[in-house]
């Protein structure tokens, strides 16, 4: 152990234990100038602190050097310290700084100006077309597409992935919950009605400055939904159903000319067009009817027993029957008789009775749709009563009606009513 020689004390050389040391001193011929045991006790306390006095010196240098090495270790030490703690620093801010990134900016505001009115939360799929200018149905801006989007903005917003498939079903794509796809509960601008086209007329207003519309454009789009409010054709019967279908077809057009740089202007209203949906809605009021009247007949060959439905004052044919199409009946208590193609098997008494019938109480002409008196069971007009096409049905070699064009060409319209 390293001691300190200024802390030993000097020995007692008086003392009897240093009497030979003494002695020998006073006998060495090298001391001569030692003879008593004074100047012996005298001699070895000056050889003592001369040796204690080197030590001294020597263990300072030593003390010193070690406290320098000491002090250098230290320094060390806290350099070391000082350079982690600037590098934690400088991590962290760099860390702060890739946060302040993915944070969305505070912007000044001005105090005490409020909100007009609250931001559309638009379904993440129509905001993406609308941004891109592209085509979008109409239904994503009604109350219905609204509520979708609000309750599915956390799952559209996270970082979630989900198998999908394609359209083929052929192949599995793993996609994020993030990424935009459009609704499963969609409409086709055809299947909206007129009120639906009003509720979300002003929310797609709304949305344009979304892509960017110039002022222009969105007024254009503006009038076009103000001249269908004010046009004389929903003050007619089933006008409503027109100007939805005319919506839809014009709406859509715009979109697919603008892509071939072949835009117009949507606010024209085009009669020709106009005309086209109302023949449309004609059409598709007859297929209705003759379907109906399908249904009727077939009720009433089911029935033979039963009053005839076009006699006056009786329930339709669908209201005189209901018990036997519902489900909770077990056995059909008439069964139908069995049916023969044959065109030489007479007549039943039902399509006898319906052939002698009174021709006024016939609604419509099944050929031509006209509605005044004339033999519909021999009609043989070459238009239907407006004059604006064929009709879709023609007589066949067995003088019945079937129909001459369409997907259903070929088939009569009702051989039991015939």
């Amino acid at each position: 152990m390293d001691i300190d020689p200024s802390l030993i004390p000097c020995p007692n050389f008086d003392s009897p234990g240093f009497a030979s040391l003494r002695n020998s001193i006073i006998a060495d011929p090298n001391t001569p100038n030692v003879t008593t045991n004074e100047e012996a006790s005298q001699n070895l306390r000056e050889a003592w602190e001369a040796d204690n006095q080197a030590q001294r010196l020597d263990y300072q240098t030593r003390a010193q050097e070690r406290e320098e090495q000491e002090n250098e270790v230290q320094r060390q030490r806290e350099a070391e310290d000082k350079q982690k703690e600037d590098e934690l620093k400088k991590r962290d801010l760099e860390l702060a700084q890739e946060r302040e990134k993915k944070r969305v900016p505070l912007y000044d505001f001005q105090q005490g100006q409020g909100l007009a009115s609250l931001p559309l939360l638009l379904h993440p799929y129509a905001q993406k077309k609308m941004a891109n200018r592209d085509y979008v149905e109409l239904w994503y801006f009604t109350p219905e597409a609204f509520k979708e989007a609000d309750r599915d903005r956390s799952t559209v917003e996270s970082n979630r992935f989900e198998l999908a498939t394609s359209n083929d079903s052929q192949a599995l794509t793993l996609l994020g919950t993030h990424s935009t796809r459009p609704s499963t509960k969609v409409k086709p601008d055809e299947d909206l009605s007129w009120a639906d086209v009003q509720r979300a007329k002003s929310a797609f207003l709304g949305a344009l400055p979304t892509g960017g519309y110039p002022a222009k454009f969105v007024q254009m789009f503006a009038s076009f939904y103000a001249n269908l409010d004010m046009h004389a054709e929903l003050r007619k019967v089933g006008g409503e159903r027109v100007m939805a279908l005319y919506h839809a077809k014009m709406r859509r057009a715009w979109f697919m000319e603008n892509k071939q740089q072949r835009p117009f202007d949507l606010a024209v209203v085009v009669n020709e067009i106009l005309q086209e949906c109302r023949d449309e809605i004609r059409d598709l009021d007859h297929k209705k009817a003759l379907q109906d009247l399908s249904t009727a007949t077939s009720l009433l060959h089911r029935h033979p027993g039963a009053p005839s439905a076009n006699a006056p004052g009786t329930p339709s044919a669908r209201r005189a029957f209901p018990q036997p199409l519902r489900k909770s009946h077990r056995a059909n208590p008439y069964p139908p008789p069995k049916r023969s193609d044959s065109p030489s098997q007479p007549p039943t008494d039902f399509q006898r009775s319906f052939r002698e019938a009174d021709q006024p109480r016939l609604p419509r002409c099944h050929r031509c749709l006209c509605r005044d008196k004339h033999d519909v069971r021999r009609c043989s007009r070459s238009e239907i009563w407006n004059g604006k096409r064929k009709p879709m049905c023609d007589w066949n070699g067995n003088k019945r009606l079937e129909f001459s064009s369409g997907i259903h060409k070929g088939l009569e319209v009702c051989a039991n009513w015939q």
